[in-house]
């Protein structure tokens, strides 16, 4: 503090400036502020980007002032070093430097000393578990889910999608299970995203930070819920939690904004869904014929269908009778289509509703 004193007084008019950078990023320290978050308000206050080195992880990260956010090669010859081997920051002014930068520069460092530390801290805790709990708990008060993301490094407005992630059964007597479920949160922290998981019941919930890519790693089942503030996080592990049920060993991804009115039948108990004759007939169909309808549905002709599946366009034809000929309907316009889709997404839905 003496040092920054000193720079201070060398500011002479632009004292006042400075000591609003410093209350600045004093208010982020406070917010308990996650590294993204204040990688992306220092570049809106320098208004150039800057970048940080997790020595940690290895990862260098830079963000403009608009919030676009890349992973460069390698860091720029000038850069600060922060303390204990923790990494380094660095600012890409283009043209002259501007007369609060040093400062900046340097209370930008400090903050991100005490944020990586917090994080590596909270890591060793073991407290990211209980915390993710009470963020997606619908029992949560406000002022509680508040503190549990601060805790977490998230502020209650950061956009958050929960992921629900079918966890194989173990077994009683088999070890903790180390599966495509944890190799898919681990593969999301990887690529930069801040994640954070816990286990609920048979499910893997996982908190992301940043919007997901639309392919993700194969493996486990994956329900994803819709991208929300923080203090609404409730809302979307509910929403993953009904994606979820409609997965299925040909479907193991799916998005609660793709669900549309699929999602209204989530509610119905498994005997109303069991009862329906569209889905007895579907489960009686064997699974070259599963396929079949599968694959129509999809591409909507019986070529695109056959395309899919690498079959003569006749072979798929003879296919889809037989199908026909058990489902009582016809697939050959888009209503029988659109019947036969809903009935195999009831099927899988009935089949995640078993007990």
């Amino acid at each position: 503090m003496q040092g920054l004193l000193l720079k201070l007084s060398t500011l002479d008019a632009d004292a006042e400036s400075a000591v609003r950078v410093i209350a600045y990023f004093d208010s982020l320290l406070r917010d308990h502020v996650s590294v993204p978050t204040l990688l992306a308000a220092t570049a809106r206050l320098a208004q150039c980007p800057v970048g940080l080195l997790d020595a940690a992880t290895g990862r260098r990260t830079r963000t403009s002032p608009r919030g676009a956010v890349d992973t460069p090669a390698e860091a720029p010859a000038q850069v600060r070093e922060l303390s204990d081997g923790l990494g380094a920051v660095w600012m890409e002014r283009e043209g002259p430097a501007h007369g609060l930068d040093e400062i900046v520069l340097e209370r930008y460092a400090v903050a991100a000393e005490v944020t990586l530390e917090r994080a590596a801290a909270l890591a060793r805790s073991g407290q990211d578990p209980a915390l993710v709990e009470l963020v997606l708990s619908a029992e949560t008060g406000e002022a509680e889910r508040a503190r549990a993301l601060r805790l977490l490094g998230f502020a209650p407005s950061t956009p958050l999608q929960a992921l629900a992630i079918a966890l194989p059964d173990r077994g009683p007597d088999r070890g903790p299970d180390r599966g495509p479920d944890r190799e898919l949160a681990a593969g999301l922290r990887a690529m930069g995203h801040q994640v954070r998981a816990t286990r609920i019941g048979d499910t893997e919930a996982v908190l992301v930070a940043t919007t997901l890519p639309r392919d993700l790693p194969e493996g486990s089942r994956v329900g994803i819920g819709p991208e929300l503030p923080g203090a609404r996080a409730a809302e979307s592990w509910a929403g993953a939690r009904t994606a979820l049920r409609f997965t299925g060993p040909h479907d193991r991804v799916m998005r609660w904004s793709e669900l549309g009115a699929l999602a209204l039948f989530a509610d119905l108990p498994e005997p109303a869904v069991a009862g329906l004759a569209d889905v007895r007939a579907m489960e009686r169909l064997g699974e070259e014929s599963l396929a079949a309808v599968r694959a129509l549905c999809l591409a909507g002709s019986v070529r695109g269908a056959a395309a899919t599946v690498h079959l003569h366009h006749s072979s798929m034809a003879a296919r889809i009778a037989r199908a026909e000929s058990v489902l009582g309907f016809s697939l050959a316009d888009a209503a029988g289509r659109l019947r036969a889709h809903l009935a195999l997404a009831l099927v899988r839905l009935r089949a995640n509703l078993r007990p």
